[in-house]
């Protein structure tokens, strides 16, 4: 076959082209893997890492609001940082995002328009915000809602006690008194006398999981581990008791990493 004569002009063209055909598999395919939600679900879904794939009571789902929009910086389009940093979860990231959509929330007094507020608490956001809160520290479940009991997608009073002390009126918060019924999680299976290894990781799942996300036994190393039980355990409103907080414990030495 004999090469046409062209000139450098137009093979640099033709260079170009080719370069870009070759290319483009290679851009879209790192495109799919930073930015579609799919993608993202086929490891946050499946038993390793902490479930993320159910819908939202109260968010959009991830059809309108993707994976991106939350946790890439400036709920960016295309992650060229790795997944190591291009997405967090981190309250500060998630937080300056969710201003992104909400920005009158920054200003906010009042509750009118508040669509989930079934229990009409008081919770002027304005007020938060000037103390140094972020979204997060609240609304931490807003898209993943880890509880495996009761899913909301709603701040939990647990996470109020974190600043609040539980000494204080309940009219503070809730005007029209707190809700008739309130909403207990039911403990762990009855415990044998010697735990089993089931029940010290039923005991794990049902306390972690009451206010966020259950994170996978991989992410800290036993000694971490020790020190994030110590300080969860001493919130208000964790409800951890001492037995409880054994058989996480006795959980965490049989599978985390040493």
């Amino acid at each position: 076959m004999k090469i046409p004569k062209l000139s450098k002009p137009v093979w640099a063209l033709v260079g170009v082209g080719v370069l870009i055909l070759a290319l483009s598999p290679m851009v879209l395919l790192a495109h799919y893997t930073t930015t579609n939600p799919r993608f993202c679900l086929t490891c946050h879904g499946t038993g390793e890492t902490a479930n993320v794939g159910l819908r939202s009571n109260v968010h959009p789902d991830y059809g309108e609001v993707g994976c991106l929009d939350c946790h890439a910086e400036n709920g960016g389009h295309f992650v060229t940082d790795g997944y190591k940093t291009g997405f967090m979860a981190e309250p500060d990231r998630v937080s300056t995002n969710c201003v992104r959509c909400h920005e009158n929330m920054t200003t906010k007094h009042d509750t009118e328009g508040f669509k989930f507020n079934v229990d009409q608490i008081r919770i002027p956001h304005d007020e938060h915000l000037g103390f140094g809160a972020v979204c997060a520290d609240c609304h931490r479940n807003i898209a993943h809602d880890l509880n495996l009991n009761n899913q909301t997608n709603r701040p939990r009073m647990a996470y109020c006690f974190q600043c609040h002390p539980s000494t204080e009126k309940c009219d503070k918060c809730h005007p029209n008194g707190p809700p008739a019924e309130k909403t207990t999680i039911p403990p762990p299976a009855k415990r044998p006398e010697v735990p089993s290894a089931d029940s010290a990781r039923a005991t794990f799942e049902q306390d972690c999981s009451k206010c966020h996300a259950l994170y996978p036994i991989t992410l800290h190393n036993k000694t971490e581990w020790a020190a994030v039980v110590d300080r969860m355990s001493g919130y208000t409103g964790a409800d951890i008791s001492a037995d409880d907080k054994a058989l996480i414990l006795s959980y965490i030495d049989e599978t985390a990493r040493p």
